[in-house]
């Protein structure tokens, strides 16, 4: 049995004012919004290590075969010399990402987007 190669999705580093959704770059070292830079993470590891990959409150595991297809073209001039696709930071983009974690995370993620409800938190 193959096992599934993963995107992780950063959720704190996904800001509503973010145009797309964040990622996680391979090996754990930084950020992009471009798919074409982010890691390609095995099942294996993610499942070996839910509470840094898949915690809910930080990041999210989920199957690249179910985020390619939200895969658009970037704006240009946006970002990063145009790389893309880019993942839109909607609700709609969400609803699936969440539909499709790896597992139940130990925090109940709240992603941030255009038309989200505020937190009280951030309106201190």
């Amino acid at each position: 049995m193959e096992m599934s190669s993963y995107y992780v999705v950063s959720v704190n580093h996904t800001h509503r004012r973010h145009k797309y959704i964040t990622f996680w770059r391979p090996d754990d070292r930084g950020y992009c919004w471009a798919l074409s830079n982010a890691g390609k993470y095995a099942e294996a590891n993610i499942r070996a290590h839910l509470g840094y990959y898949n915690s809910g409150c930080s990041s999210i595991a989920v199957r690249c075969q179910i985020v390619d297809p939200l895969g658009v073209a970037p704006i240009p001039g946006h970002h990063d010399f145009d790389a893309g696709p880019v993942v839109e930071n909607t609700r709609a983009n969400w609803k699936v990402l969440l539909a499709n974690m790896v597992t139940q995370p130990q925090y109940k993620p709240h992603p941030l987007f255009k038309g989200a409800r505020r937190a009280e938190w951030e309106m201190a």
